[in-house]
């Protein structure tokens, strides 16, 4: 962490240098994104918080904001950086290992083109995830909900990000990393985490990305170690279809213990109605049986499938309204209805977005 943060500063210090006696285009950008919301879980939890495995639009009979953010984005020849602050009950439930002060933080990261063409930069502090094509930012979504595998995969990340946009239809990225979602490090000596990103994008219709995380997310005592891959495509069908299907895998391996390991699936089909109505539907599975990232409620490991369908209002480019309904089924009795185990969990979401630029 304090090499990141060396790095920073030597970035900030090259660029004001480089820029000291030039006549740039300078922008400096405010943003405002709020996400209220009402969950009503059919299955009647008895602690407001749906779910140990999700992360968005989480509780229970309850009108709440989801996440509220304040962002600022300076730009100039070369030179990038991102601020955006945050709170709602998806940073309460997702940062919640994160110390208080560490927990305001959405973005926090600065960059530095390395080559005259700028195709060549260097990104260092807190960034938006490499893993997965959902965002915590819901109107960035095809639906309203986040899929198993977006809940269950980093939505942040603190280290070093070396990206390459080799041409109008690849970009390559290296990452050096602190762990697995994280932005306080691993106390103690600890092994670093890596990893990689290629976008390739064969049509204007079409974008097909692969990413992956080599690392740990534990002390070094622990021999722990994760290998990940995440797979997605994305694709335009005609001008009202868009769909959407990713893949992962993972697997742990621990010093004499056997090698655990999850995937999941997600396929998202949307249509457009009119420029501002669409529909969107979801059909997924995730199998994590040892735990590894996700549990159900008994401290067990998360083996479900899961169908939704929603239904999007646009308001101009400030504001949408949603509504949702979701269903996932299990094998095994993993969810609670009253105080029994279940295997089955049907709620219903609604939201209102506001966009403020």
């Amino acid at each position: 962490m304090k090499g990141i943060l060396v790095l920073c500063l030597s970035c900030i210090l090259f660029s004001t240098f480089a820029q000291e006696n030039s006549e740039q285009k300078r922008t400096l950008e405010f943003s405002g994104f709020l996400d209220f919301y009402y969950g009503f879980d059919f299955n009647r939890p008895a602690e407001s918080k749906r779910f140990p495995f999700l992360y968005n639009h989480t509780r229970h009979d309850q009108f709440a904001l989801n996440l509220g953010l304040l962002s600022a984005t300076y730009r100039s020849i070369g030179f990038r950086a991102n601020l955006a602050l945050q709170r709602g009950t998806y940073v309460a439930d997702n940062y919640s290992l994160e110390p208080k002060a560490l927990r305001w933080i959405h973005q926090a990261n600065i960059g530095l083109a390395l080559n005259p063409k700028q195709n060549l930069w260097l990104d260092v502090g807190i960034m938006p995830s490499h893993i997965g094509f959902e965002s915590a930012v819901s109107t960035e979504n095809l639906t309203l909900s986040r899929s198993l595998v977006a809940e269950n995969s980093p939505y942040f990340e603190t280290g070093a990000k070396l990206g390459w946009s080799a041409s109008e239809k690849w970009d390559l990225a290296l990452f050096y990393l602190i762990g697995w979602q994280r932005i306080k490090g691993i106390e103690g000596k600890n092994k670093p985490s890596f990893g990689t990103q290629a976008i390739f994008r064969p049509s204007e219709k079409a974008s097909i990305n692969w990413s992956t995380f080599l690392g740990t997310n534990d002390g070094i005592e622990l021999n722990r170690m994760l290998y990940f891959s995440n797979f997605y495509g994305n694709f335009k069908l005609g001008s009202r279809w868009k769909l959407i299907s990713g893949f992962d895998l993972g697997w742990r391996t621990q010093e004499a213990s056997p090698t655990a390991q999850w995937w999941g699936f997600s396929a998202i089909a949307s249509y457009s109605w009119s420029e501002n109505l669409s529909s969107a539907f979801r059909w997924e599975h995730y199998a994590d049986q040892e735990g590894v990232i996700a549990q159900a409620f008994f401290g067990t490991g998360l083996q479900t499938s899961g169908y939704s369908i929603n239904v999007d209002r646009k308001m101009g480019k400030w504001g949408m309204i949603r509504l949702e309904s979701r269903w996932l089924i299990s094998p095994k009795e993993s969810f609670l209805r009253s105080g029994d185990s279940v295997s089955d969990n049907f709620f219903l979401l609604g939201s209102f977005a506001v966009q403020i630029d």
